[in-house]
């Protein structure tokens, strides 16, 4: 049950990180528009929260533990703080790049943990069968 929920916490936290990636894309295209204020998603403090719950739970029944899918969602904020440029936009190109770069690696890290986990799962599977 345990391994489950980690599976979909990854699954979620992958999803996160698709659409934090399509939202810093945004960003970078309206780099050069008046008035475009950035956007940015929160969900990986969340998420922590999420899996440290899932971590520190002792239950009597599996059912007792809370769906992942009630914990975690992302969710896109606006930053509407006040820009240093004369047109109102706010976006910092180099903040997005390195803000772009970082998501690349917390989604491939996530990636290659899921990976191992379905590997270890697939193997449980098969060694339970002999």
């Amino acid at each position: 049950m345990l391994k489950m929920n980690l599976i979909s916490l990854l699954e979620k936290a992958m999803g996160g990180s698709v659409l934090r990636h399509n939202v810093l894309s945004n960003n970078i295209t309206n780099v050069n528009t008046p008035g475009f204020k950035r956007s940015d998603v929160s969900f990986r403090s969340t998420l922590d929260g999420a899996i440290r719950s899932q971590l520190e739970l002792k239950t009597t029944k599996p059912v007792h533990l809370k769906s992942p899918k009630a914990i975690a969602e992302p969710r896109i904020i606006n930053d509407d703080k006040t820009s240093l440029r004369s047109d109102g936009n706010n976006v910092d190109i180099d903040i997005e790049l390195a803000n772009l770069a970082e998501n690349h690696l917390y989604f491939n890290s996530l990636a290659q943990f899921l990976s191992s986990q379905l590997t270890l799962l697939r193997q449980s599977i098969s060694e339970g069968r002999r």
